[in-house]
Order: structure tokens, then sequence, then C-alpha cells
């Protein structure tokens, strides 16, 4: 199993819960999902993220057909003129 997870800083804070509906329905549009969490901050710190996603992938492939996913795709354009900053990792899980 792969997962990603990425954080995203907004520009406009009161943008984090229609962000999440759209990261949210991902999971039902790109069937290479194996599992999709996502997460609005509740810390107050200034150095926490607005918006964290966590996604599980059976394998590196369908992490790959994600990325190249049409409706991921659509997704990813909203989302990048709605953010300040993002960051990501991917790591294998057992």
């Amino acid at each position: 199993m792969i997962k990603r997870v990425a954080m995203w800083r907004l520009k406009d804070k009161s943008q984090a819960h229609e962000m999440k509906e759209k990261l949210q329905s991902l999971e039902e549009n790109v069937p290479s999902i194996h599992h999709l969490e996502v997460g609005i901050n509740q810390s107050d710190s200034a150095k926490a993220f607005d918006i964290v996603f966590i996604a599980t992938f059976e394998n590196q492939d369908a992490l790959h057909e994600f990325e190249n996913d049409s409706f991921h795709q659509s997704i990813s354009s909203w989302v990048s003129s709605a953010r300040e900053i993002r960051h990501f990792v991917d790591f294998e899980t057992e």
C-alpha cells in the first residue's frame, strides 16, 4: 500500500469547507483511490496548515493512475488556485 499525505495552507481560510468537499469527492470519482480522509485544521498555531489529505492506494501504479485521472486534475486545478503553499509525502505501508 502507498499513502499520500498532503497539506495545504489556503490563501483564504473561508474556503476550507469547500475544499474539503471537493477533495472528498475524489473517493467516489477516482477508482484508483483505496481510501481517503480529509480534515480541516483545528489548531490555532501559526505553523499549522489548513487542510490535510490522506489517501491510500494499492500500489505505485494506482497512485500514478490517480495523478493522471481527469477528475483529479480538475479538482487539482481548483485547489492550486486556492492554495498558498502545499507539502506532501508518499510512503509505503504494510
